[in-house]
């Protein structure tokens, strides 16, 4: 009989539980793997996997959730949990890099104790100005979040990833900030699927150099596919205790749109 493996899901409030039922091996391995991204992809506040329906036989499968854990974790930004864990898991090495509770309730009840992950995005024309904006609302937001010191960097990688959107992707988007722990994400959405190229200009080119600045000052930086269509790019900064003073509202008023001459349609190419 052909081993399967079957994720049941359903939603507690926007955390996301998923039950693998069935049996981890070589053939199901990748399916538990993609399915899990894949439901990250649509931005739960969290994912809880429930293995108290799964059977794994080969404990170094069990790696499959470090390596989700690593592939969502700046990007969309869900963290994963495992819960209602037992042999072969106990004496593998995934409870070292994926936090790891002895049932689902106990889960749950430490996920909703956490602080809520900050966040705010707005929607950016495809337009010469848009990188302004996207300027602005970095530096407003870093202050009301009480991250004065991060405001430089996430300024420079925010108008970056928005030239990219402007002049290669030649399409509207929208700038999100996320904040959890002590990581601050920086992410761009545009509408253009073909990933950016990171391409080091020669001495005297006049530009090009926006994806090195970003690989540069971030800590990681990718892209990733966008549903129905195009991408998002996104980059982190490490947020030290230093960076930190106390939050506190904005006196500044909202960033104005820009108001400079709109692009085409027509993609240009990734850069």
């Amino acid at each position: 009989m052909t081993a399967t493996l079957v994720l049941e899901t359903h939603f507690l409030g926007r955390i996301l539980v998923v039950r693998p039922v069935g049996e981890l091996i070589p053939k199901t391995y990748e399916r538990l793997r993609d399915g899990l991204v894949e439901y990250a992809a649509e931005e739960p506040a969290a994912i809880v996997v429930d293995l108290s329906g799964m059977r794994a036989a080969i404990a170094s499968l069990l790696t499959v959730f470090p390596t989700v854990r690593d592939r969502i974790s700046d990007w969309p930004g869900v963290a994963l949990i495992l819960a209602a864990a037992r042999p072969p898991l106990d004496f593998s090495a995934a409870p070292r890099f994926v936090p790891t509770y002895r049932s689902l309730s106990e889960a749950l009840e430490d996920l909703n104790a956490a602080p809520p992950r900050r966040w705010r995005q707005t929607e950016l024309p495809c337009d010469l100005g848009s990188a302004r904006l996207a300027g602005q609302l970095v530096e407003q937001t870093c202050h009301e979040w009480g991250l004065p010191g991060m405001v430089a960097a996430a300024e420079v990688i925010a108008s970056e990833l928005t030239d990219n959107m402007v002049y290669h992707a030649r399409s509207k988007g929208w700038l999100r900030l996320q904040l959890r722990s002590d990581v601050l994400t920086i992410a761009v959405a545009d509408a253009d699927p073909r990933p950016p190229l990171l391409r080091v200009p020669g001495l005297r080119a006049a530009g090009g150099r926006g994806l090195v600045l970003v690989d540069k000052l971030s800590r990681r930086w990718g892209t990733a596919s966008r549903r129905p269509n195009g991408k998002v790019v996104w980059a982190t900064l490490t947020v030290a205790s230093r960076m930190r003073t106390r939050a506190h509202p904005s006196r500044a008023h909202p960033p104005s749109a820009p108001s400079a001459a709109r692009c085409s349609s027509t993609n240009a190419g990734a850069g």
